[in-house]
């Protein structure tokens, strides 16, 4: 038991307990509604499950994984994290606003189409809503912090609130509906709370204090990435999140688009067996959040302190991690695949071939090696790699679905399954290495400024010209005072010797930093030219 609580005490090894209970409470909490009620109430909770979920994580996923860059990136640099903090939720309320509008404009065809017409399930999705737009934005904060033990409690706190409760309706014989919606919804709430209220009571010393006070960075953290430079990458990685989540989901529901009115009983029994293959296979991708979540803000540090050869090894090391677990689910799919469809999930219509379950694990593992280059290119500021990314894989996956012809069901999904996430891995890996070529590793003029072992030798050469010059000017006013009171001039001589010794070592200490200067302003561009110029 001690050694449980241990490694409980390691931060990664906590949130992946918090991860994986979180994924596992929605299955937890379906089973008792299975349980609990009828088939339309279940079909009407099923709906509530499926909203919440694509709606929060379409929207408020890549507003997250901005506010780990953006802390990430002020901790990197030394500068307070409050001003970024409130910049970026000012720029997330535009999405935020924009989405409960968007479901209040389409409150009637939400409840009449997933929710069997019940309001109450309307009222407590709003509510679930509110709580995920609130936890998604603070769950961010908390990575971008390293924060992982209460990044996890949150989780557990969602997950919990589910599982107990709902099991606890199950047991007292409770058959109302609108409770187990309740219960549903109450979860990002409680978990928001949890995650905002837990760091202000629960002081770790070694933890940088989210209250920073406004010093010198403070005017530096306000210019930075203004409000159109953090609405562009806020607007680009939600899109690239819509687009992920898509292409994650694009084998069932193109499935289910070509072949629900089909006339042939064989590929409607066909098309519902791939729908439950398709959720076994992207169990690999529950597995890589453990890993995922803690990757961003490490990656966004070493980027920001100039380490690229450290970004550069970590995501590698990740991608081959994936290949590796790939490669083992696509063993693990073609020779236990088959039994698991039939004896523990009993998938509906005829069994599915063992290739066919390997190809799906396949294109499972290319995803995961997609979101790990994701993190790279979001760490090096490269937002709209990730948008074009992601979508170039839904374009040429769609495409395979469309073709007329009597191709095989089976053919022409296993194809789709491949095509889209090769094409996503492919072009990332691409952008990740072409960000990270030697002349595009000095960041931009809006990415920014010099890496901070740069910045620190730039102030340790201008205090040292500082020095020289200082010298140089008390030792003129020695020698002039000198000059006024003796008529020594061998002493006056050696004096004028000294001072051009070190008038010429201040030149040369100048010249150095300026060179450096110019150097890095060949790579920055004018903007960088005008910040240099007024040193100079």
């Amino acid at each position: 038991m001690r050694r449980v609580f241990e490694l409980l005490r390691r931060p990664t090894v906590f949130l992946a307990v918090g991860l994986i209970l979180s994924a596992f409470s929605g299955s937890v909490y379906l089973l008792t509604a299975n349980l609990a009620v009828g088939s339309e109430a279940v079909l009407a909770l099923n709906g509530l499950n499926i909203l919440l979920a694509a709606i929060s994580t379409g929207v408020m996923s890549g507003i997250e994984q901005e506010m780990v860059r953006a802390v990430s990136r002020a901790l990197a640099r030394g500068l307070p994290t409050a001003p970024v903090i409130r910049r970026q939720v000012r720029q997330a309320a535009w999405f935020v606003g924009s989405t409960l509008v968007a479901c209040l404009l389409l409150a009637p065809v939400l409840t009449d189409h997933w929710l069997d017409g019940q309001w109450v399930l309307y009222a407590e999705l709003m509510l679930g809503l509110a709580g995920a737009m609130v936890s998604f934005q603070v769950r961010g904060t908390l990575s971008g912090r390293q924060d992982f033990h209460v990044y996890a409690i949150s989780l557990l706190v969602e997950a919990l609130t589910r599982m107990i409760p709902s099991l606890l309706l199950l047991a007292v014989g409770c058959k109302a509906v609108w409770l187990y919606g309740l219960v549903f919804g109450l979860g990002p709430v409680l978990s928001a709370v949890t995650a905002i209220r837990l760091p202000q009571v629960w002081h770790r010393p070694h933890l940088v204090n989210l209250e920073v006070c406004e010093g010198p960075g403070g005017d530096r953290a306000q210019d930075e990435e203004r409000g159109s430079r953090a609405g562009a990458n806020l607007s680009l990685l939600t899109g690239a999140t819509l687009a992920s989540q898509l292409l994650l989901n694009a084998v069932p529901l193109l499935v289910d688009a070509r072949y629900q009115h089909s006339k042939n009983p064989e590929e409607l029994g066909i098309a519902a067996g791939i729908t439950s293959a398709v959720g076994l296979a992207r169990l690999g991708v529950i597995a890589l959040l453990p890993i995922q979540t803690p990757l961003l803000p490490k990656l966004t540090t070493a980027a920001e302190r100039g380490e690229y050869r450290s970004v550069r090894r970590m995501t590698l090391l990740l991608v081959g991690f994936c290949v590796g677990l790939g490669l083992a689910a696509v063993l693990l799919s073609a020779t236990l695949g088959p039994w698991i469809l039939r004896n523990i999930l009993h998938a509906h219509g005829a069994p599915l071939p063992s290739w066919f379950l390997a190809a799906l694990a396949a294109g499972t593992g290319l995803l995961m090696v997609g979101f790990i280059l994701q993190a790279g290119l979001i760490a090096m500021n490269r937002h709209v790699g990730v948008m074009i990314g992601w979508g170039f894989g839904v374009v040429v996956t769609v495409p395979v679905f469309t073709v007329p012809g009597s191709h095989s069901i089976l053919d022409i999904t296993a194809l789709g399954a491949l095509v889209g996430p090769a094409a996503t891995a492919l072009f990332l890996a691409g952008a990740l290495g072409w960000s990270m070529r030697p002349s595009a590793t000095v960041p931009g003029p809006h990415d920014s400024a010099l890496p901070i072992r740069a910045d620190r030798r730039a102030r340790t050469r201008a205090a040292a010209g500082s020095a020289v010059a200082a010298g140089l000017v008390a030792r003129q006013a020695q020698q002039e005072q000198h000059h006024e009171r003796a008529d020594d001039r061998a002493d006056d001589a050696g004096g004028v010797e000294l001072v051009d010794r070190e008038g010429v070592e201040l030149d040369h200490v100048l010249q150095e930093s300026a060179d450096e200067r110019a150097d890095h302003s060949q790579h920055d561009g004018a903007e960088n030219a005008e910040r240099v110029a007024p040193r100079q």
